[in-house]
């Protein structure tokens, strides 16, 4: 089994190497092009090559404890990201060009407004209402869904203040934060959390599979120095709300679904209950525990086209609320980013649910 896990691995692997190494090469012919410079296929390669080892070297260093250097090579790294995610772009052109000749300097205009666009799309938060209404709910209550997070060097603790901030206006009653609340776990990011402790009403966190990503120690510290409430493989009480937290996929050790759910411990079934996945689980897997909403995300939605027209193959759920019998699922695009702040045709996203009585 864990020999086949391996394989496959490696072949997904270098399916990706291959696919980034051919999009660069596009990429790389074409704004030379734009920018009229001489190129030939060799030189196209060897740009592409470097690209992608360069990509590589500042994921590596990123892990370093130098905070400079993180912040530079994660600098580089958006900007590798920006060249990649301008790539459906330059498609979109190159079939236009076929029948309208666009010029090199209103391609490089275009270019600049797509890449300003999906920054405004990352650094602006909506807010998305949710409204769920069941017969177990006994009084209103709002409840404030953030997740993925992905704290780094960049985004640090004025990153956390201002989300706070906004937490603090809505006027919840409880907070849940779903993984990857760093993007990489460091011990240095721990101090980002702190304005978590401004908040007055109880906060709760599940772990992704960023949390244990390095150093998988970091993430206790979050919880011994603030007031978030660590929900793994365990059920908490909330007045007439049950939350169930469990851990993501990559921390189970092989385990399934109804083993870790038989571990956490779920009290009472007349209680209206809440299970927190980090990463989303279809509703016909939870058809024996009394779950009445599923929070998910992990998915960004995609992030960015195209991964946000494909990424439906590749999970249960992909955004947005879900229904099968009397479970509902909601699945978040996510407050943060992987790695760069690329958000195109997806957006940060900041969930506010209402939950009321069902209306006889």
């Amino acid at each position: 089994m864990y020999s086949e896990i391996w394989i496959s691995r490696i072949l997904l692997l270098i399916t990706m190497v291959a696919v980034m190494l051919w999009i660069f090469a596009f990429i790389s012919r074409r704004w030379s092009i734009v920018f009229w410079l001489e190129t030939n296929t060799k030189r196209i390669i060897y740009i592409s090559i470097w690209l992608i080892l360069i990509l590589s070297l500042g994921m590596i260093l990123i892990n370093t404890n130098f905070k400079m250097a993180e912040i530079f090579w994660s600098g580089l790294i958006w900007i590798i990201y920006a060249i990649r995610v301008i790539f459906p772009l330059l498609i979109i052109i190159d079939i236009l060009s076929i029948r309208y000749k666009v010029p090199p300097r209103i391609i490089f205009i275009i270019c600049t407004i797509y890449i300003l666009l999906w920054l405004y799309q990352w650094i602006y938060t909506k807010t998305t209402p949710v409204t769920i209404t069941n017969n177990k709910i006994t009084e209103s209550h709002k409840i404030v869904f953030i997740s993925d997070l992905h704290v780094d060097a960049i985004h640090h603790r004025w990153y956390i203040q201002r989300i706070v901030h906004r937490i603090q206006k809505i006027q919840p009653d409880l907070v849940v934060i779903g993984g990857d609340l760093m993007n990489i776990a460091k011990s240095n990011y721990v101090d980002a959390f702190l304005p978590f402790n401004d908040l007055d009403i109880p906060v709760f966190a599940t772990l992704g599979n960023h949390d244990h990503m390095w150093n998988a120690n970091a993430v206790s510290k979050i919880f011994e120095t603030t007031k978030i409430i660590p929900l793994r493989n365990e059920s908490r009480e909330i007045n007439w709300i049950q939350i169930v937290g469990i851990d993501d996929k990559s921390y189970r050790s092989w385990k399934n679904l109804d083993e870790i759910l038989q571990e956490s411990n779920i009290q009472d079934n007349n209680k209206f209950t809440i299970l927190i996945s980090h990463q989303p689980q279809h509703l016909k897997k939870l058809d024996w525990f009394p779950i009445d909403l599923e929070l998910a995300w992990h998915t960004h939605n995609g992030q960015f086209m195209p991964l946000s027209w494909i990424i439906h193959a590749f999970n249960d759920y992909a955004y947005w609320p879900y229904v099968h019998w009397e479970k509902t699922a909601f699945v978040s695009q996510g407050i943060g980013s992987r790695w760069a702040p690329i958000r195109m045709g997806t957006q940060s996203e900041l969930v506010v649910i209402s939950l009321k009585k069902e209306q006889k």
